[in-house]
């Protein structure tokens, strides 16, 4: 039973029912309760977005894309009726972040991106630190993002920074993109694809893999997470003081809290290795056959080396058309 004074409560359960956010909002957000008594937020677009966006996968919360007779939705459902009080909380989020876009398009981008700054809270993981994992991919992003803020400036390089708001590519550019893949260096020559639509190509742009050794190290040695992010921090302040709140949301969506405590963990990065993701390049890309989807593999880096690019070059190309 969905309780009184919630703004689910006089919907009919049993069947898809639905009630405007907003009436006088920019976007057709709806409170809705779908079959199973689920209680959702709906998002009703105008057409699809391609490529799909990434979509982040919360405990007991299901986020989709479906086409109905009306049209193309994006819904949030919560599978677990125990969690009401802080799904309602989250849509509320989701749809202030949704109402301040100028277009649909960035409407649904806002909305998913600040969906995925709820993922470290809501999947149950406990305290909000990341993972040891999670920290080395995010120290990657941030050696790539620092290598195109020398270039573009900080609101460029935020710009193009789009891994955390859950693009499937963490780089767009106007006519490049770059998937960014961390890895220890003494490992194995592997990194993990996450998804079909990772390598996928992009029309009318050039793909990049940059590929980093970043190693955990011990005291006094490397920077911790949270130094490198107060570094860059700084650095943004001194160049366009106007871009840290931008920088902050960036952060925020890819999960990083400033009131962590980093400190037991120190890594050093070293300089990022670029392949050109051209035809022949060994990968699995999305249309995949009808009922496999979330395709995670490992990729041979010893079998990307044809496609290895000098990274002056590499950024040459990447910066001259994506400036």
């Amino acid at each position: 039973m969905i309780p009184n004074e919630t703004p689910w409560s006089g919907l009919e359960a049993g069947k898809t029912d639905t009630r405007r956010v907003d009436a006088k909002g920019k976007w057709n957000f709806f409170w809705a309760v779908m079959p199973k008594t689920d209680v959702a937020l709906v998002l009703q677009l105008s057409r699809l977005p391609e490529p799909v966006p990434l979509l982040p996968k919360l405990r007991n919360i299901e986020m989709q894309f479906q086409t109905l007779p009306g049209g193309p939705i994006l819904y949030i459902r919560l599978k677990d009726s125990a969690q009401l009080e802080p799904f309602e909380t989250l849509c509320r989020d989701v749809v202030t972040a949704g109402e301040a876009a100028t277009d649909e398009s960035a409407a649904l981008e806002r909305a998913i991106g600040r969906t995925f700054r709820w993922h470290h809270l809501l999947r149950g993981r406990g305290p909000g630190v990341l993972s040891e994992e999670e920290q080395k991919g995010l120290l990657g992003e941030l050696e790539i993002f620092l290598t195109l803020m020398e270039r573009l400036g900080p609101s460029g390089a935020l710009n193009a920074w789009t891994g955390p708001s859950g693009a499937p590519k963490d780089f767009e550019l106007q006519a490049d993109c770059i998937e960014v893949k961390a890895r220890r260096g003494a490992s194995r020559p592997h990194v993990k694809i996450s998804s079909e639509h990772q390598l996928a190509d992009v029309a009318g742009c050039r793909l990049w893999l940059a590929v980093l050794a970043v190693d955990r190290v011990q005291a006094p040695n490397g920077k911790t997470l949270a130094e490198v992010v107060d570094t860059i921090a700084r650095e943004i302040e001194h160049r366009e003081p106007g871009a840290l709140l931008d920088w902050e949301r960036h952060l925020a969506d890819a999960g990083f809290d400033p009131a962590d405590d980093y400190s037991p963990w120190r890594w050093i990065a070293g300089p990022a290795v670029f392949h050109s993701i051209t035809e022949g390049f060994p990968r699995v890309t999305a249309p995949v056959p009808l009922g496999v989807s979330n395709v995670t593999y490992n990729l041979d880096i010893s079998a990307c080396a044809p496609y290895r690019v000098d990274a002056q070059v590499a950024l040459s190309r990447i910066v001259g058309k994506g400036s």
